[in-house]
């Protein structure tokens, strides 16, 4: 809504979102303002919708949103009892449940180390594996305490936040999501169009930074420079009003050719 106050009575806004229960806003404002569409899809399928060169910017908020956390019976929290499901899109068949009790344990090492930047990854995937065979991991907090007793001491973060982190990411294909959007607005952007990205760790703002710098694609079709500083960070003040933003990192690019 804010967004749409900064634009003229004649411009378009668009949105997507995989997750249709998270997206009531969104369908509301679509009737209240004419200028705002909700589209039900991934954001990794962006050029299914446009054509090449007709939009001005795009913006993608990445990660999880704060109504999917605060939900148990989505199963994102570790800080809340609830089915081990993390499935942005309740249409989608495979859980974080399924994920965990019938992969691999390599599989499951390397996707924590991977995707989670997870120390201790082989060791919580072996205790993982060795649980299951007792009982099927079903709950987010079955899966927290297993965590927990793979990584003894104190900590600032708690000590599922990378495990859980990547479990998300890995039943939701979110890199494979980030890369193909990130090669869409290449495509649909017209040159002089800007691409604000907002990202919550470094794994997916280094996805991003490489992207801008021209370092993850081999094509001479478009071509990004930043605009402004590296990225920006929220103040303390904003932290404040909105302590999840703490970890966010925008940055923001233009399409020169």
């Amino acid at each position: 809504k804010a967004i749409l106050g900064n634009l003229e009575s004649n411009a378009a806004l668009t949105s997507l979102d995989r997750d249709f229960e998270s997206s009531s806003y969104a369908r509301a404002l679509s009737k209240e303002d004419k200028r705002f569409t909700f589209i039900h899809d991934n954001f990794g399928n962006l050029q299914d919708h446009f054509s090449d060169k007709t939009i001005d910017g795009i913006f993608l908020d990445l990660g999880i949103s704060s109504k999917q956390l605060d939900d148990p019976e989505r199963g994102f929290s570790f800080q809340s009892l609830g089915p081990l499901d993390m499935r942005m899109n309740k249409n989608d068949s495979f859980s974080a449940k399924d994920w965990i009790n019938e992969t691999s344990k390599e599989q499951i090492a390397r996707v924590l180390w991977e995707k989670g930047e997870e120390r201790r990854s082989k060791k919580i995937a072996d205790r993982i594996c060795r649980e299951r065979e007792v009982k099927p991991i079903n709950s987010t907090k079955h899966l927290s305490e297993i965590i927990k007793s793979c990584k003894p001491g104190s900590s600032k973060k708690h000590p599922s936040t990378n495990t859980f982190r990547a479990i998300r990411m890995e039943v939701n294909s979110e890199i494979e999501e980030l890369r193909k959007v990130l090669y869409a607005a290449g495509s649909i952007l017209r040159e002089g169009g800007r691409l604000v990205v907002i990202s919550f760790h470094s794994l997916e703002d280094r996805i991003v930074k490489r992207f801008i710098q021209g370092k993850d694609y081999q094509t001479s079709s478009f071509s990004f420079q930043k605009v402004g500083k590296n990225f920006i960070r929220p103040n303390k003040e904003e932290i404040k009003l909105n302590p999840r933003s703490r970890s966010a990192i925008l940055r923001t690019a233009e399409r020169v050719t």
